[in-house]
């Protein structure tokens, strides 16, 4: 069922101007059947405004993934709907998921496994432009020119998946998402496959390609420093509730939640040790 709505960016139904890009009220989503039947996600609301980034955090299993897959309609929803630019659906997989679908990109954890292993990584960047009616040449051109601000030059696009490292893989599978200038980026844990120095690396060019792109993102990451770098809005989920929803200074700076107080104190012991100066070595005597 779809119904046309004026939301507030509080979601509570006053008449305004422009929708927000996405929203969800009460969405949630279970699982099993039964006595087995349990819900992981618990009457999640949330607003996006129009070129937003809002980054969704939160501890392994609180149901992160959980979310983003109910929006992009790969879980089906118990309850709860989801609107799009004003057009609300209260089931998943009609038309407002296949809007969805051509609007926005997403990039999932495993760069490896989103990768056609038949083909180059240049056909795959290209794929979704096909899709679009793009023509050849302008396709070529586009697909090209993302891979390149992506740091993957014209060789290594003509590889297959498995003849590049799995940095290259991931950026590939970004340089796809972004090639089709989606409305909406969906990004879940995109740099986790990634060792600390190739992540920041790929973090640096991803938020300076979305500056040109300027699209709607929602990104799910357990890394505060990708977080600190690219978003808006920092939303915590915690056992499949949204216990915080915040502007990124705000929460850095005093967390409410306790799931948010845990996530930033691991992130300062982190980065404590990680920054922490190198003492010097002692001499090595010379007889040794």
């Amino acid at each position: 069922m779809i119904t046309r709505v004026g939301l507030s960016p509080a979601g509570r139904g006053e008449v305004v101007g422009e929708p927000p890009e996405l929203l969800l009220d009460g969405l949630s989503v279970a699982v099993g059947s039964g006595r087995r039947r349990r819900t992981i996600l618990t009457e999640a609301s949330l607003t996006i405004a129009r070129g937003e980034m809002v980054a969704v955090v939160g501890p392994s299993g609180g149901g992160k993934s959980t979310l983003l897959k109910a929006i992009l309609g790969l879980l089906p929803f118990s309850a709860g709907s989801i609107a799009f630019r004003g057009e609300r659906a209260s089931q998943p997989l009609d038309r407002i998921h296949r809007l969805l679908r051509r609007e926005a990109e997403a990039v999932f954890q495993n760069p490896v496994s989103a990768l056609n292993p038949h083909r180059t990584l240049r056909h795959t960047i290209e794929e979704p432009l096909a899709a679009a009616g793009v023509p050849p040449p302008e396709r070529r051109r586009r697909a090209a020119e993302t891979a390149a601000r992506m740091g993957l030059s014209g060789e290594v696009i003509d590889r297959r998946p498995a003849a590049v490292s799995v940095g290259q893989a991931q950026r590939a599978a970004i340089a796809r998402a972004l090639a089709a200038r989606p409305a909406l980026l969906f990004l879940d844990e995109p740099l986790s496959a990634l060792d600390a120095i190739v992540a920041h690396e790929v973090a640096e060019l991803l938020a300076e390609t979305i500056r040109e792109v300027c699209p709607t993102i929602l990104m799910v990451s357990h890394d505060l420093r990708i977080v600190r770098r690219m978003a808006s809005r920092v939303v915590v989920v915690e056992a499949g509730r949204i216990v915080e929803d915040a502007p990124v200074s705000a929460f850095l700076d005093k967390p409410r939640s306790m799931a948010g107080c845990a996530l930033l104190a691991s992130d300062q012991r982190r980065r404590a040790v990680f920054e922490r100066p190198t003492e010097a070595l002692p001499a090595l005597d010379a007889a040794s």
